[in-house]
C-alpha cells in the first residue's frame, strides 16, 4: 500500500474509480484504520487526509491490432440531495434542469423544497438551472470538507447564509464573518437558528469548541431550520 493525499473533490469511491481499485476493500484495510476512525463517511474526506491505496498500477485492457475492439466502461455514480429554501420559505414544486450530464430533462423539487441529483464519479460540478426564474446555482461534487471540522461548519454556514458576505442593499455586500457573528449574539440581535450559527462561529474564532460539541450545534442549527420550515407550513409562527 502507498499514501494518497485527499484534495480538493476527492471523496473514496472517486479516488477508487481513478485508481482502479475496490472502494470497500481499501476503506476496510487495516492501513486506513486510523483514517476511518477520524472520517465516519468516506465520501467526506478532508483535503490532506492520507489515504492508503494498492501499490499495483490501474489494470490495462488488451486492445488487439486489426480487429474490432469493444469496451463497456461501467462509471459510478453518487447521488446528491439538497433542501432549497428562500427566504426561510421551501423552493417547493419548482421547474428545473440539471446542465453538465448530458440530460437536460426538466424535473421537479418536490413539496418539502428537495431535489436530487445523480451524477458519475468524475463529473466535478453541475448548474442547476431554475426554469420559471431563470437562477442558476453551481454545486461543486464533493467540496464539502467533513461536518466536524471547523472548515466543514464554516463551508455549512455559508450555505445556509449566516458565513462570508451578506447583501446589504443593491450591489453592496458586507463581511459576515466570526466577528460580525459575534457582535450580533453579544448584542441578542439573532434569535433561532442564527443564534446557534452565531454560537458556532463565535465558538470556532475562539478556539473553544471540541469536534464533538461542534457536530452537536451544527445537529441543532439543522433542527432549527426543519422545525420552523415546518411550523410556518403548518401555520404556526
Amino acid at each position: 500500500m502507498k499514501p494518497y493525499v485527499i484534495k480538493q473533490g476527492d471523496y473514496l469511491l472517486k479516488v477508487a474509480h481513478l485508481l482502479g481499485f475496490d472502494a470497500d476493500e481499501v476503506w476496510d484495510s487495516g492501513e486506513n484504520g486510523e483514517l476511518k476512525q477520524l472520517r465516519t463517511d468516506p465520501s467526506m474526506l478532508k483535503p490532506g487526509d492520507i489515504l492508503f491505496v494498492p501499490d499495483e498500477p490501474k489494470k490495462r485492457l488488451r486492445l488487439n491490432k486489426y480487429e474490432t475492439n469493444a469496451f463497456v466502461a461501467r462509471v459510478p455514480a453518487v447521488k446528491l440531495a439538497l433542501l432549497l429554501t428562500e427566504n426561510g420559505e421551501p423552493l417547493k414544486n419548482k421547474k428545473f434542469v440539471v446542465e453538465g450530464l448530458g440530460d437536460d430533462s426538466e424535473q421537479t423539487t418536490d413539496g418539502e423544497g428537495r431535489l436530487e441529483v445523480t451524477a458519475p464519479v468524475h463529473v466535478r460540478e453541475v448548474i442547476v438551472r431554475f426554469i420559471e426564474s431563470g437562477n442558476r446555482m453551481k454545486l461543486a461534487i464533493g467540496d464539502l470538507d467533513p461536518p466536524d471540522t471547523p472548515s466543514g461548519a464554516r463551508m455549512r454556514l455559508t450555505s445556509l447564509g449566516f458565513y462570508g458576505a451578506k447583501l446589504a442593499g443593491a450591489d453592496r455586500y458586507v463581511a459576515h464573518d466570526d466577528a460580525a457573528l459575534a457582535d450580533e449574539a453579544e448584542a441578542g440581535k439573532l434569535r433561532g437558528q442564527g443564534a446557534v450559527a452565531a454560537l458556532v462561529t463565535l465558538q470556532l474564532s475562539r478556539h473553544q469548541v471540541s469536534l464533538r460539541d461542534l457536530w452537536s450545534l451544527l445537529v441543532r442549527l439543522s433542527a432549527y431550520i426543519l422545525t420552523g420550515n415546518r411550523d410556518r407550513r403548518q401555520g404556526g409562527a
